[in-house]
């Protein structure tokens, strides 16, 4: 199982449950996905590391998808994830402006995608975010997962209780809190889903990884 600190549900090795073996073929093709696309002129202003809430996206799916999805199981335990680094755009008019898709990159091995399961406890979410996002900004792979696994383990994470079931106001005040004093508010943002409940936390850096506005 992983291991969590005291004060909040925060992987703090590299223990955590792992799948007996991959599913064969994980690669991802943007062309082939409806709603994707690619920018590759748009230049990084800044970083976003997106944080996903399992409990909400596993209750978010019917019940046979999550029988399918190992980060759903419920005997894995996982809370919040990374979902992705994302390069961004400051100000940017739409979704679209921001960069996505700019390499056409072969699947990664399943040695490596394990390597950060603890993290990002899927192989498609792996692969899609190394591609989709990762490919942006990063030569490699390597660099795009150790720099988002550094990112998410230098923060201090609140309590899973008070993860699953406290508003965006408290979920953020609490990050700030526990983050405090280089975290700021404009550095954090907090989603809910439809049902009130944490869906993603957002935090945002500048290209030297410092904390910055998220714009």
């Amino acid at each position: 199982m992983c291991v969590y600190t005291a004060v909040g549900y925060k992987i703090v090795d590299d223990s955590c449950p792992l799948p007996s073996s991959l599913k064969p073929k994980y690669d991802f093709s943007w062309r082939s996905k409806s709603g994707e696309w690619s920018n590759t002129q748009a230049k990084t202003s800044y970083m976003m590391l997106a944080l996903s809430w399992s409990p909400s996206y596993c209750a978010s799916l019917s019940q046979s998808a999550r029988d399918q999805k190992f980060q759903c199981f419920p005997s894995n335990s996982f809370g919040l994830i990374v979902h992705g680094l994302w390069p961004q755009v400051s100000n940017a008019a739409n979704v679209k402006a921001h960069p996505r898709n700019c390499r056409d990159e072969p699947q990664l091995n399943a040695t490596f995608v394990k390597r950060y399961f603890c993290i990002m406890p899927d192989e498609d979410l792996v692969q899609g975010e190394w591609e989709k996002h990762g490919t942006c900004y990063y030569p490699v792979a390597s660099d795009y997962y150790t720099m988002a696994e550094y990112l998410f383990k230098g923060l201090q994470i609140p309590e899973y209780s008070l993860l699953n079931t406290g508003s965006a106001t408290i979920i953020k005040n609490a990050f700030l809190t526990l983050n405090a004093p280089t975290l700021f508010g404009s550095a954090v943002r907090v989603d809910m889903n439809s049902s009130g409940r944490l869906k993603e936390v957002k935090i945002c850096y500048n290209l030297k990884y410092q904390f910055a506005t998220c714009a």
